[in-house]
């Protein structure tokens, strides 16, 4: 679905809310989402449940994502990337494809770039996607954007005005506090890349270990798990989430139709197949098959 955002969320002062269906992604297999919309003076919320697909072109904008349940899976500018439950996400400068997955819910804090310093603004727009936790600034700013959308009433245009400014303001603290107190190029996040990278580039090998990682990257497993360990995922959950998500990718590709479900699952690095139809079936909510087969028809 293709909503801008109005111009009056840059410029007005008008506060309302609406909530519309969002159409299913694949037909039977899911549920339609609802999102409500909510102008908050010159802050544009936006609270999308449920499973769907919602698509934003404004490049002129500066978006925060609270994952609040579930996960969502995003594209900006050909870019994927993942939002797990109680982290959020800024993106700055970009259009945004999102997809919340079944259970998932997410609200997004939207306003002009303009807003911003031009020195964050411009740090903001050159760094890449990251997750953070949900924390400090950031959880006051979802705090007062999730009292603005429970309103009853609309506000008035001054209320709903310093409302705004209060919001932009919480959500600058939030990007100074948790965006750039941090060094954007430490030994930790290059190291961490580089494994990623790695990881991309071996995806399809079922003999892809922790070992052989430790290796490549001369260093001890330790170590490794040091560095890319987090309260998201661990090593090994990360790399079983992208071959998941390579075979999924596969599986809707109409040239590969022909092809069994269990040798994509194979050419995709897994080596059990009754382990695969477990691991898809979690986290995509239907056998491969029948995901395979509904999403194809749809």
């Amino acid at each position: 679905m293709d909503i801008a955002m109005p111009a009056a969320a840059r410029n007005g002062s008008v506060a309302f809310a609406e909530r519309q269906p969002i159409p299913p992604l694949g037909g039977d297999l899911l549920v339609c989402c609802e999102r409500q919309r909510h102008m908050l003076g010159s802050v544009l919320l936006d609270r999308v449940q449920g499973v769907g697909s919602v698509v934003e072109h404004d490049t002129g904008l500066c978006r925060l994502l609270f994952q609040l349940s579930g996960r969502s899976r995003l594209d900006f500018g050909g870019r994927p990337a993942e939002l797990s439950a109680g982290h959020w996400a800024l993106v700055t400068g970009r259009g945004i494809r999102l997809e919340v997955e079944r259970g998932g819910e997410i609200l997004l804090l939207s306003f002009a770039v303009e807003r911003l310093s031009r020195s964050v603004a411009s740090r903001s727009r050159s760094r890449s996607f990251e997750p953070l936790p949900i924390r400090g600034a950031s959880r006051m700013c979802l705090e007062l954007a999730r009292s603005s959308l429970a309103q009853p009433e609309p506000l008035n245009a001054s209320v709903a005005d310093a409302m705004a400014d209060a919001e932009i303001e919480l959500a600058k603290l939030a990007i100074i506090e948790q965006v750039f107190t941090r060094g954007d190029e430490t030994v930790r996040e290059t190291v961490r890349a580089r494994i990623q990278s790695y990881i991309q580039r071996n995806l399809t090998d079922p003999d892809l270990t922790i070992e052989r990682i430790a290796e490549r990257m001369r260093c001890t497993k330790r170590y490794l798990h040091k560095v890319f360990n987090s309260p998201q995922e661990t090593l090994n959950q990360y790399i079983w989430s992208r071959r998941l998500e390579l075979c999924r990718t596969r599986l809707l590709q109409p040239e590969l139709a022909g092809q069994s479900i269990t040798e994509i699952a194979f050419d995709c690095g897994f080596s059990n197949a009754a382990h695969f139809s477990r691991s898809f079936r979690a986290r995509f909510g239907e056998c491969p098959r029948v995901y395979r087969r509904l999403m194809l028809a749809g």
